[in-house]
Protein backbone atom coordinates (compact mmCIF):
# COMPACT_ATOMS: atom_id res chain seq x y z
CA UNK A 1 0.00 0.00 0.00
CA UNK A 2 1.16 3.41 -0.90
CA UNK A 3 1.50 5.30 2.43
CA UNK A 4 2.16 8.98 0.66
CA UNK A 5 0.58 9.37 -2.65
CA UNK A 6 2.45 11.38 -5.29
CA UNK A 7 1.49 14.91 -5.20
CA UNK A 8 -0.51 14.53 -2.15
CA UNK A 9 2.20 16.18 0.21
CA UNK A 10 5.21 18.54 0.28
CA UNK A 11 8.35 17.36 -2.07
CA UNK A 12 10.89 18.12 0.37
CA UNK A 13 13.59 16.79 -1.26
CA UNK A 14 13.36 12.92 -1.29
CA UNK A 15 13.01 11.40 -4.72
CA UNK A 16 9.13 10.21 -5.61
CA UNK A 17 9.66 7.14 -6.19
CA UNK A 18 11.53 6.37 -2.35
CA UNK A 19 8.46 8.70 -0.85
CA UNK A 20 5.82 7.16 -1.95
CA UNK A 21 6.52 4.55 0.23
CA UNK A 22 7.60 6.37 3.52
CA UNK A 23 6.15 7.61 6.09
CA UNK A 24 6.91 11.18 8.01
CA UNK A 25 9.07 9.60 9.88
CA UNK A 26 11.02 7.51 6.92
CA UNK A 27 10.97 11.09 4.98
CA UNK A 28 12.93 12.40 8.34
CA UNK A 29 15.63 9.86 8.59
CA UNK A 30 16.62 9.72 4.59
CA UNK A 31 16.92 13.41 4.73
CA UNK A 32 18.95 13.27 7.91
CA UNK A 33 21.10 10.77 6.34
CA UNK A 34 21.32 12.89 3.15
CA UNK A 35 22.53 15.72 4.62
CA UNK A 36 24.93 13.86 6.85
CA UNK A 37 26.61 13.06 3.63
CA UNK A 38 26.38 16.82 2.32
CA UNK A 39 27.77 18.97 4.89
CA UNK A 40 29.50 21.32 2.58
CA UNK A 41 26.46 21.78 0.60
CA UNK A 42 24.70 22.32 3.37
CA UNK A 43 26.86 25.28 4.38
CA UNK A 44 27.06 26.41 0.99
CA UNK A 45 23.37 26.72 0.41
CA UNK A 46 22.69 28.75 3.85
CA UNK A 47 24.39 30.91 2.46
CA UNK A 48 22.80 31.59 -1.00
CA UNK A 49 19.36 31.68 0.93
CA UNK A 50 17.05 34.28 -0.46
CA UNK A 51 16.16 37.25 2.14
CA UNK A 52 12.57 37.44 3.58
CA UNK A 53 12.19 41.17 2.19
CA UNK A 54 13.49 39.99 -1.14
CA UNK A 55 11.02 37.31 -1.30
CA UNK A 56 8.03 39.77 -0.41
CA UNK A 57 9.21 42.54 -3.09
CA UNK A 58 8.96 39.22 -5.86
CA UNK A 59 5.38 38.21 -4.30
CA UNK A 60 2.38 37.94 -6.67
CA UNK A 61 0.30 39.43 -3.62
CA UNK A 62 0.32 43.21 -3.69
CA UNK A 63 -0.20 43.11 0.17
CA UNK A 64 2.58 41.23 0.60
CA UNK A 65 4.96 43.86 -1.43
CA UNK A 66 3.60 46.59 0.57
CA UNK A 67 4.91 44.93 3.69
CA UNK A 68 8.35 44.60 2.25
CA UNK A 69 8.08 48.30 0.83
CA UNK A 70 7.14 49.37 4.59
CA UNK A 71 9.89 47.36 6.20
CA UNK A 72 12.71 47.74 4.24
CA UNK A 73 13.89 51.11 5.81
CA UNK A 74 14.51 49.64 9.53
CA UNK A 75 17.56 46.77 9.69
CA UNK A 76 15.49 44.36 11.16
CA UNK A 77 11.88 44.54 11.76
CA UNK A 78 9.12 42.01 11.67
CA UNK A 79 6.65 41.07 8.94
CA UNK A 80 3.50 39.04 8.36
CA UNK A 81 2.42 39.59 11.95
CA UNK A 82 -0.37 37.17 13.03
CA UNK A 83 -2.84 36.41 16.11
CA UNK A 84 -3.54 33.38 17.89
CA UNK A 85 -5.68 32.41 21.16
CA UNK A 86 -3.59 31.42 23.58
CA UNK A 87 -5.25 28.12 25.78
CA UNK A 88 -8.04 31.21 27.19
CA UNK A 89 -9.16 33.04 24.70
CA UNK A 90 -10.77 35.52 26.88
CA UNK A 91 -7.79 36.00 28.91
CA UNK A 92 -4.97 35.58 26.31
CA UNK A 93 -3.47 36.07 22.79
CA UNK A 94 -0.43 35.29 21.30
CA UNK A 95 1.25 37.59 18.78
CA UNK A 96 3.67 36.00 15.86
CA UNK A 97 5.77 37.48 13.00
CA UNK A 98 8.82 37.05 11.10
CA UNK A 99 12.03 38.79 11.18
CA UNK A 100 13.49 40.66 8.25
CA UNK A 101 17.07 39.42 9.17
CA UNK A 102 18.81 37.41 11.83
CA UNK A 103 18.21 38.66 15.14
CA UNK A 104 19.92 41.79 16.44
CA UNK A 105 21.76 41.98 19.87
CA UNK A 106 19.33 44.45 20.93
CA UNK A 107 16.33 43.36 23.20
CA UNK A 108 12.67 42.73 21.46
CA UNK A 109 9.72 42.98 22.76
CA UNK A 110 5.54 43.44 22.10
CA UNK A 111 4.24 46.33 23.81
CA UNK A 112 0.40 45.87 24.86
CA UNK A 113 -1.99 47.89 26.18
CA UNK A 114 -5.54 49.62 26.03
CA UNK A 115 -4.36 52.61 24.47
CA UNK A 116 -1.37 54.42 22.93
CA UNK A 117 0.65 54.48 25.89
CA UNK A 118 0.45 50.38 26.25
CA UNK A 119 1.79 49.44 29.69
CA UNK A 120 2.74 46.05 29.47
CA UNK A 121 6.00 44.91 27.39
CA UNK A 122 6.53 41.03 26.63
CA UNK A 123 9.31 39.51 26.18
CA UNK A 124 9.62 37.85 22.19
CA UNK A 125 11.00 34.66 21.78
CA UNK A 126 12.60 34.00 18.35
CA UNK A 127 11.99 30.48 17.19
CA UNK A 128 14.98 30.33 14.18
CA UNK A 129 13.55 28.00 11.12
CA UNK A 130 16.56 26.34 9.04
CA UNK A 131 15.45 24.64 5.73
CA UNK A 132 17.90 22.10 3.95
CA UNK A 133 16.12 20.70 0.88
CA UNK A 134 18.10 18.32 -1.30
CA UNK A 135 17.99 19.36 -5.11
CA UNK A 136 17.98 16.64 -8.11
CA UNK A 137 21.50 17.49 -9.14
CA UNK A 138 22.67 16.65 -5.50
CA UNK A 139 22.77 20.25 -4.41
CA UNK A 140 20.94 21.75 -1.18
CA UNK A 141 18.63 25.22 -1.22
CA UNK A 142 19.08 26.06 2.54
CA UNK A 143 16.69 28.84 3.71
CA UNK A 144 17.56 30.13 7.48
CA UNK A 145 13.82 32.27 8.79
CA UNK A 146 13.24 33.59 12.44
CA UNK A 147 10.07 33.76 13.56
CA UNK A 148 9.01 36.14 16.63
CA UNK A 149 6.43 35.03 19.29
CA UNK A 150 4.92 36.72 22.68
CA UNK A 151 2.10 35.88 24.24
CA UNK A 152 -0.24 38.06 26.87
CA UNK A 153 -2.08 36.03 29.70
CA UNK A 154 -4.28 37.90 32.41
CA UNK A 155 -6.01 40.27 29.99
CA UNK A 156 -9.27 41.39 30.60
CA UNK A 157 -12.11 39.15 28.76
CA UNK A 158 -14.17 41.13 25.61
CA UNK A 159 -11.50 44.06 25.79
CA UNK A 160 -10.04 46.08 22.91
CA UNK A 161 -6.41 46.33 23.12
CA UNK A 162 -3.44 47.63 21.20
CA UNK A 163 0.08 46.54 20.40
CA UNK A 164 3.14 46.92 18.09
CA UNK A 165 6.39 44.75 18.23
CA UNK A 166 9.61 46.80 19.16
CA UNK A 167 12.80 45.99 18.35
CA UNK A 168 15.43 48.16 20.21
CA UNK A 169 19.00 47.89 17.90
CA UNK A 170 22.61 48.98 18.31
CA UNK A 171 22.86 53.12 18.99
CA UNK A 172 20.01 53.58 21.12
CA UNK A 173 18.17 52.80 17.21
CA UNK A 174 14.13 51.82 17.59
CA UNK A 175 12.14 49.69 15.19
CA UNK A 176 8.62 49.54 15.30
CA UNK A 177 5.75 47.68 13.54
CA UNK A 178 2.55 49.78 12.87
CA UNK A 179 0.27 49.77 15.74
CA UNK A 180 -2.41 47.27 15.44
CA UNK A 181 -5.80 46.68 17.74
CA UNK A 182 -7.61 42.93 18.78
CA UNK A 183 -10.58 41.83 21.07
CA UNK A 184 -9.75 39.45 23.58
CA UNK A 185 -12.90 36.67 23.57
CA UNK A 186 -15.93 36.89 25.74
CA UNK A 187 -16.16 34.66 28.28
CA UNK A 188 -17.46 30.78 28.44
CA UNK A 189 -21.13 31.06 28.62
CA UNK A 190 -21.29 34.50 27.92
CA UNK A 191 -24.96 35.33 25.88
CA UNK A 192 -23.58 37.77 23.10
CA UNK A 193 -23.88 38.03 19.32
CA UNK A 194 -20.77 38.04 17.40
CA UNK A 195 -19.75 36.43 13.97
CA UNK A 196 -16.46 34.57 12.83
CA UNK A 197 -15.61 33.09 9.32
CA UNK A 198 -14.03 30.28 7.47
CA UNK A 199 -12.40 28.49 5.02
CA UNK A 200 -9.78 26.16 3.53
CA UNK A 201 -7.38 25.71 0.95
CA UNK A 202 -5.92 29.06 0.47
CA UNK A 203 -2.51 29.40 -0.39
CA UNK A 204 -1.13 32.52 -1.61
CA UNK A 205 -0.03 34.54 -4.88
CA UNK A 206 3.77 34.51 -5.48
CA UNK A 207 3.60 36.12 -8.89
CA UNK A 208 3.59 35.15 -12.71
CA UNK A 209 0.59 32.95 -13.34
CA UNK A 210 1.23 30.87 -10.35
CA UNK A 211 -2.15 29.10 -10.02
CA UNK A 212 -3.27 27.74 -13.41
CA UNK A 213 -7.22 28.38 -13.05
CA UNK A 214 -8.52 26.61 -15.89
CA UNK A 215 -9.63 29.06 -19.16
CA UNK A 216 -13.10 27.96 -18.28
CA UNK A 217 -12.68 29.22 -14.17
CA UNK A 218 -13.87 32.86 -15.34
CA UNK A 219 -16.84 33.41 -12.17
CA UNK A 220 -13.72 34.76 -9.87
CA UNK A 221 -11.41 37.72 -9.13
CA UNK A 222 -8.18 37.82 -10.69
CA UNK A 223 -6.49 36.44 -7.45
CA UNK A 224 -9.09 34.93 -5.22
CA UNK A 225 -6.72 34.31 -2.19
CA UNK A 226 -5.92 38.14 -1.84
CA UNK A 227 -9.88 38.74 -2.43
CA UNK A 228 -11.09 36.40 0.55
CA UNK A 229 -8.57 37.60 2.53
CA UNK A 230 -9.20 41.08 1.99
CA UNK A 231 -13.38 40.35 2.38
CA UNK A 232 -12.31 38.05 6.17
CA UNK A 233 -10.29 42.02 7.08
CA UNK A 234 -13.63 43.54 6.15
CA UNK A 235 -15.71 41.32 7.75
CA UNK A 236 -13.51 41.63 11.05
CA UNK A 237 -14.37 38.65 12.67
CA UNK A 238 -14.16 37.85 16.23
CA UNK A 239 -11.51 34.52 15.21
CA UNK A 240 -10.86 33.30 11.19
CA UNK A 241 -10.94 29.31 11.33
CA UNK A 242 -8.95 27.73 7.98
CA UNK A 243 -9.14 24.23 7.60
CA UNK A 244 -5.97 22.40 6.32
CA UNK A 245 -3.87 23.84 3.65
CA UNK A 246 -2.91 26.15 4.79
CA UNK A 247 0.02 28.16 2.13
CA UNK A 248 1.10 25.61 -0.26
CA UNK A 249 4.82 25.72 -0.39
CA UNK A 250 4.99 23.06 -2.91
CA UNK A 251 3.65 23.33 -6.23
CA UNK A 252 1.59 19.92 -5.63
CA UNK A 253 -1.61 21.61 -4.95
CA UNK A 254 -1.94 23.77 -8.20
CA UNK A 255 0.03 26.37 -6.40
CA UNK A 256 3.11 27.81 -7.22
CA UNK A 257 5.47 27.16 -10.40
CA UNK A 258 8.07 24.81 -9.34
CA UNK A 259 11.10 26.99 -8.54
CA UNK A 260 13.79 24.39 -10.35
CA UNK A 261 12.82 25.51 -13.67
CA UNK A 262 11.27 21.72 -14.51
CA UNK A 263 7.38 21.59 -15.68
CA UNK A 264 5.12 21.50 -12.89
CA UNK A 265 4.21 17.71 -13.60
CA UNK A 266 7.72 16.56 -13.88
CA UNK A 267 9.12 13.72 -11.65
CA UNK A 268 12.04 15.63 -9.73
CA UNK A 269 11.58 15.87 -5.71
CA UNK A 270 12.93 19.38 -4.83
CA UNK A 271 10.06 21.37 -4.94
CA UNK A 272 9.24 22.25 -1.43
CA UNK A 273 10.19 26.43 -0.74
CA UNK A 274 9.56 27.34 2.95
CA UNK A 275 9.52 31.19 2.17
CA UNK A 276 6.19 30.50 0.44
CA UNK A 277 5.22 31.07 4.36
CA UNK A 278 6.45 34.22 4.25
CA UNK A 279 4.74 35.32 1.32
CA UNK A 280 1.54 33.99 3.04
CA UNK A 281 1.70 35.79 6.14
CA UNK A 282 2.57 39.17 4.70
CA UNK A 283 -0.47 38.28 2.55
CA UNK A 284 -2.84 37.94 5.44
CA UNK A 285 -1.36 40.39 7.68
CA UNK A 286 -4.51 42.32 6.72
CA UNK A 287 -6.77 40.33 8.86
CA UNK A 288 -4.69 38.49 11.05
CA UNK A 289 -2.55 40.98 12.92
CA UNK A 290 -5.99 41.98 14.19
CA UNK A 291 -7.82 39.02 14.30
CA UNK A 292 -6.84 35.74 15.28
CA UNK A 293 -6.76 32.97 12.83
CA UNK A 294 -6.89 29.60 13.81
CA UNK A 295 -5.30 26.73 11.80
CA UNK A 296 -6.03 23.21 11.28
CA UNK A 297 -3.59 20.71 9.56
CA UNK A 298 -4.22 19.18 6.30
CA UNK A 299 -2.10 16.96 3.67
CA UNK A 300 -0.07 19.66 2.03
CA UNK A 301 0.77 21.16 5.52
CA UNK A 302 2.55 17.84 6.38
CA UNK A 303 6.39 18.99 6.38
CA UNK A 304 8.56 15.82 6.54
CA UNK A 305 11.56 17.90 5.84
CA UNK A 306 11.94 19.27 9.89
CA UNK A 307 11.36 17.04 12.85
CA UNK A 308 14.12 14.79 12.35
CA UNK A 309 12.17 12.93 15.11
CA UNK A 310 12.52 15.15 18.03
CA UNK A 311 9.53 16.29 18.14
CA UNK A 312 6.90 16.23 21.06
CA UNK A 313 5.56 12.73 20.37
CA UNK A 314 5.57 10.88 16.93
CA UNK A 315 7.11 12.03 14.22
CA UNK A 316 4.45 13.74 11.77
CA UNK A 317 5.83 16.97 10.14
CA UNK A 318 4.62 19.56 12.14
CA UNK A 319 7.87 21.08 13.78
CA UNK A 320 7.87 23.66 11.04
CA UNK A 321 4.77 24.75 12.75
CA UNK A 322 5.97 24.45 15.48
CA UNK A 323 8.15 27.42 14.64
CA UNK A 324 5.92 29.30 12.55
CA UNK A 325 2.77 29.40 14.63
CA UNK A 326 1.42 29.77 18.03
CA UNK A 327 -1.15 27.01 18.52
CA UNK A 328 -2.94 27.00 21.74
CA UNK A 329 -1.63 24.08 22.74
CA UNK A 330 -4.73 22.62 24.96
CA UNK A 331 -5.46 19.42 22.65
CA UNK A 332 -3.37 15.34 23.35
CA UNK A 333 -0.18 15.43 24.02
CA UNK A 334 1.75 14.97 20.82
CA UNK A 335 -0.84 16.23 18.34
CA UNK A 336 0.18 20.31 18.15
CA UNK A 337 -2.65 21.18 15.52
CA UNK A 338 -5.70 19.19 17.84
CA UNK A 339 -6.72 21.84 20.01
CA UNK A 340 -10.54 23.09 21.73
CA UNK A 341 -11.59 27.11 22.18
CA UNK A 342 -14.53 28.24 23.66
CA UNK A 343 -15.73 32.12 22.57
CA UNK A 344 -19.42 32.62 24.48
CA UNK A 345 -21.86 29.99 23.82
CA UNK A 346 -19.95 28.36 21.55
CA UNK A 347 -16.78 25.13 21.47
CA UNK A 348 -14.61 24.98 18.63
CA UNK A 349 -12.41 22.06 17.85
CA UNK A 350 -9.70 21.72 15.13
CA UNK A 351 -9.09 17.73 14.45
CA UNK A 352 -5.97 16.78 12.88
CA UNK A 353 -7.54 14.34 10.07
CA UNK A 354 -4.24 13.25 8.82
CA UNK A 355 -4.26 11.34 11.51
CA UNK A 356 -7.75 9.54 10.54
CA UNK A 357 -7.04 9.76 6.69
CA UNK A 358 -7.40 6.20 4.23
CA UNK A 359 -6.82 8.12 1.36
CA UNK A 360 -3.44 9.63 2.06
CA UNK A 361 -2.33 7.72 5.33
CA UNK A 362 1.36 9.32 5.07
CA UNK A 363 0.25 10.52 9.18
CA UNK A 364 -2.77 7.89 9.51
CA UNK A 365 -2.81 6.95 13.28
CA UNK A 366 0.19 8.86 14.44
CA UNK A 367 -1.80 9.94 17.89
CA UNK A 368 -2.34 6.29 18.53
CA UNK A 369 -6.16 6.67 19.01
CA UNK A 370 -5.67 9.84 22.09
CA UNK A 371 -6.83 12.45 19.22
CA UNK A 372 -10.08 10.43 19.24
CA UNK A 373 -10.48 9.72 22.86
CA UNK A 374 -9.36 13.28 23.96
CA UNK A 375 -12.18 15.04 21.22
CA UNK A 376 -15.14 12.61 22.74
CA UNK A 377 -13.94 13.44 25.84
CA UNK A 378 -14.03 17.44 25.22
CA UNK A 379 -17.20 16.96 23.22
CA UNK A 380 -19.03 15.34 26.29
CA UNK A 381 -18.02 18.04 28.47
CA UNK A 382 -19.62 20.34 26.41
CA UNK A 383 -23.12 18.78 25.94
CA UNK A 384 -22.91 18.42 29.82
CA UNK A 385 -22.08 22.00 29.91
CA UNK A 386 -25.36 24.49 29.87
CA UNK A 387 -23.17 27.26 29.22
CA UNK A 388 -21.91 25.37 25.77
CA UNK A 389 -24.99 25.89 23.28
CA UNK A 390 -23.00 25.57 19.64
CA UNK A 391 -20.14 22.79 18.28
CA UNK A 392 -18.41 23.29 15.88
CA UNK A 393 -15.79 21.37 14.20
CA UNK A 394 -12.62 22.42 11.14
CA UNK A 395 -11.06 19.74 9.90
CA UNK A 396 -9.24 18.89 6.38
CA UNK A 397 -10.09 15.80 4.35
CA UNK A 398 -14.25 15.38 4.01
CA UNK A 399 -16.33 13.27 5.59
CA UNK A 400 -19.38 14.58 3.14
CA UNK A 401 -18.58 15.63 0.10
CA UNK A 402 -18.38 15.13 -3.59
CA UNK A 403 -16.23 16.35 -5.52
CA UNK A 404 -14.64 14.31 -8.57
CA UNK A 405 -10.97 14.66 -6.62
CA UNK A 406 -11.63 13.30 -3.74
CA UNK A 407 -14.91 13.43 -2.45
CA UNK A 408 -15.11 11.37 0.98
CA UNK A 409 -12.80 10.07 2.92
CA UNK A 410 -13.59 6.78 4.33
CA UNK A 411 -11.24 6.64 7.48
CA UNK A 412 -12.50 10.44 8.58
CA UNK A 413 -16.00 9.50 8.37
CA UNK A 414 -15.59 6.06 10.06
CA UNK A 415 -14.09 8.14 12.93
CA UNK A 416 -16.26 11.45 13.24
CA UNK A 417 -19.32 10.90 12.04
CA UNK A 418 -20.20 8.92 15.12
CA UNK A 419 -18.92 11.12 17.79
CA UNK A 420 -20.63 13.65 15.63
CA UNK A 421 -24.28 12.11 15.58
CA UNK A 422 -23.43 11.17 19.50
CA UNK A 423 -22.69 14.60 20.51
CA UNK A 424 -25.16 16.16 18.16
CA UNK A 425 -22.82 18.06 16.60
CA UNK A 426 -24.02 21.27 15.18
CA UNK A 427 -21.76 22.08 11.95
CA UNK A 428 -18.22 20.88 10.71
CA UNK A 429 -16.08 22.70 8.13
CA UNK A 430 -14.14 20.61 6.09
CA UNK A 431 -11.25 21.57 3.12
CA UNK A 432 -9.86 19.50 0.43
CA UNK A 433 -12.12 19.29 -2.35
CA UNK A 434 -11.64 22.38 -3.99
CA UNK A 435 -15.29 23.69 -3.71
CA UNK A 436 -18.45 24.92 -1.97
CA UNK A 437 -20.62 22.24 -0.98
CA UNK A 438 -23.20 22.21 1.96
CA UNK A 439 -25.20 18.92 2.95
CA UNK A 440 -28.46 18.74 4.03
CA UNK A 441 -28.39 17.88 8.18
CA UNK A 442 -26.65 14.10 8.37
CA UNK A 443 -27.40 11.05 10.74
CA UNK A 444 -26.12 8.03 11.04
CA UNK A 445 -25.06 8.54 7.31
CA UNK A 446 -28.29 9.63 6.04
CA UNK A 447 -30.11 12.64 5.26
CA UNK A 448 -32.79 13.38 7.91
CA UNK A 449 -34.37 16.22 5.93
CA UNK A 450 -33.92 18.56 2.94
CA UNK A 451 -32.16 22.10 3.86
CA UNK A 452 -32.67 24.30 1.02
CA UNK A 453 -30.92 27.65 0.26
CA UNK A 454 -32.26 29.69 3.82
CA UNK A 455 -33.66 27.35 5.80
CA UNK A 456 -33.82 26.32 9.40
CA UNK A 457 -32.28 23.09 10.53
CA UNK A 458 -32.75 22.40 13.90
CA UNK A 459 -29.33 19.53 14.49
CA UNK A 460 -30.53 18.34 18.24
CA UNK A 461 -33.19 16.55 15.80
CA UNK A 462 -32.17 17.01 12.44
CA UNK A 463 -28.49 16.18 12.51
CA UNK A 464 -24.85 17.93 11.81
CA UNK A 465 -24.66 20.04 9.01
CA UNK A 466 -21.55 19.15 7.25
CA UNK A 467 -19.83 21.84 4.78
CA UNK A 468 -16.96 21.76 2.40
CA UNK A 469 -14.97 25.31 2.32
CA UNK A 470 -12.17 24.10 0.26
CA UNK A 471 -12.89 27.34 -1.62
CA UNK A 472 -10.34 29.20 -0.21
CA UNK A 473 -7.77 30.36 -3.30
CA UNK A 474 -6.26 27.33 -4.17
CA UNK A 475 -8.22 26.69 -8.12
CA UNK A 476 -10.91 24.33 -8.10
CA UNK A 477 -11.69 20.91 -8.74
CA UNK A 478 -14.45 19.21 -10.72
CA UNK A 479 -17.83 18.05 -10.14
CA UNK A 480 -18.28 14.04 -10.52
CA UNK A 481 -19.56 12.72 -14.40
CA UNK A 482 -23.24 14.37 -14.33
CA UNK A 483 -23.08 16.67 -11.67
CA UNK A 484 -23.71 20.31 -11.50
CA UNK A 485 -23.22 23.33 -9.87
CA UNK A 486 -26.35 24.27 -7.38
CA UNK A 487 -26.56 27.15 -5.65
CA UNK A 488 -28.91 30.64 -4.83
CA UNK A 489 -30.22 31.33 -8.55
CA UNK A 490 -28.92 28.19 -10.05
CA UNK A 491 -30.66 25.55 -8.43
CA UNK A 492 -30.86 22.25 -10.15
CA UNK A 493 -33.18 19.93 -9.05
CA UNK A 494 -32.22 17.59 -6.16
CA UNK A 495 -31.07 14.25 -7.57
CA UNK A 496 -29.02 11.16 -6.35
CA UNK A 497 -25.23 11.78 -6.94
CA UNK A 498 -22.60 8.94 -7.43
CA UNK A 499 -19.80 9.63 -5.56
CA UNK A 500 -17.19 7.84 -3.54
CA UNK A 501 -15.47 7.20 -0.48
CA UNK A 502 -11.80 7.60 -0.81
CA UNK A 503 -9.32 4.98 1.07
CA UNK A 504 -5.79 3.73 0.05
CA UNK A 505 -4.17 3.04 -2.89
CA UNK A 506 -6.39 5.46 -5.14
CA UNK A 507 -9.70 3.25 -4.14
CA UNK A 508 -12.86 4.49 -4.67
CA UNK A 509 -15.69 2.90 -3.31
CA UNK A 510 -19.27 4.18 -5.14
CA UNK A 511 -21.82 5.54 -3.43
CA UNK A 512 -24.93 7.40 -4.47
CA UNK A 513 -25.77 10.18 -2.13
CA UNK A 514 -28.75 12.15 -1.59
CA UNK A 515 -27.75 14.72 1.11
CA UNK A 516 -25.27 17.35 -1.54
CA UNK A 517 -27.82 20.06 -1.17
CA UNK A 518 -25.68 23.22 -2.08
CA UNK A 519 -22.73 22.80 -4.59
CA UNK A 520 -20.35 25.99 -6.11
CA UNK A 521 -17.84 25.31 -7.95
CA UNK A 522 -15.87 28.47 -7.24
CA UNK A 523 -14.33 30.56 -4.23
CA UNK A 524 -15.95 31.17 -1.11
CA UNK A 525 -15.59 31.27 2.62
CA UNK A 526 -18.13 30.94 5.54
CA UNK A 527 -19.15 34.15 7.77
CA UNK A 528 -20.97 32.63 10.59
CA UNK A 529 -23.27 34.57 13.13
CA UNK A 530 -23.94 33.46 16.21
CA UNK A 531 -27.30 34.65 17.74
CA UNK A 532 -28.26 33.67 21.20
CA UNK A 533 -31.92 33.38 22.51
CA UNK A 534 -33.75 34.70 25.51
CA UNK A 535 -36.65 34.93 26.80
CA UNK A 536 -38.27 31.92 25.00
CA UNK A 537 -36.27 32.30 21.49
CA UNK A 538 -34.22 30.11 19.82
CA UNK A 539 -30.64 30.56 19.81
CA UNK A 540 -29.16 30.53 16.36
CA UNK A 541 -26.11 29.97 13.67
CA UNK A 542 -26.64 31.84 10.62
CA UNK A 543 -23.96 30.01 8.10
CA UNK A 544 -23.61 32.27 5.23
CA UNK A 545 -21.71 31.55 2.20
CA UNK A 546 -19.73 34.25 0.62
CA UNK A 547 -18.19 33.99 -3.09
CA UNK A 548 -14.52 35.90 -3.23
CA UNK A 549 -16.72 38.55 -5.90
CA UNK A 550 -18.76 39.40 -1.95
CA UNK A 551 -22.21 37.83 -3.46
CA UNK A 552 -23.92 35.63 -1.14
CA UNK A 553 -24.94 32.37 -2.85
CA UNK A 554 -26.07 30.22 0.22
CA UNK A 555 -27.48 29.89 3.62
CA UNK A 556 -28.82 27.97 6.27
CA UNK A 557 -29.91 28.91 9.87
CA UNK A 558 -28.96 26.30 12.73
CA UNK A 559 -31.85 26.39 15.64
CA UNK A 560 -31.35 25.31 19.30
CA UNK A 561 -33.75 25.39 22.15
CA UNK A 562 -31.32 28.09 24.44
CA UNK A 563 -30.01 26.50 27.06
CA UNK A 564 -29.95 29.49 29.91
Amino acid sequence: MSVNPTGETPGVGVPRALAVDMTIADQQDWLAAFLRRHPVSRRTALRGGAGVLATLAASGSPWARGVAAAAAPAPVTVVGRHLAYGPDPARSMSFSGELTAAPPPGRMVVDVGTDSGFGLTLPVQVRPLESLVPQVDGSIRGTRQWFAHARADGLTPGSRYVYRFRIEGPGGTTATTATSTFRTAAPHGTRHRFTFTAFADQGVSTGGEPNHYKPDDTHRSPAPAEALTALVAAEAPAFHLLAGDICYADPSGAGRPVRNGAPQDDEAHDSFDPTVWSAYFAAIERSAASTPWMFATGNHDMEALYDLNRADGPAHGYAGHAARLALPGTGPRGCPSVYAFTHGTVGVVSVDANDLSTEIPTNAGYSGGTQLTWLERTLAGWRADPDVEWIVLFFHHCAFATSGSHASDAGVRRALAPLCDRYRVDLCVQGHNHQYERTDPIRDGRPTRPAPDRSTVHPETDGTTYVCVGSGGRPRYRWQPGETDSFRGHETEQAPVTSFLAGPDDQKQAETVTWSRTRYLGYAYLRCSVVPGSGGTDSRLVVHAISDLGEEIDMVRLSRRARR
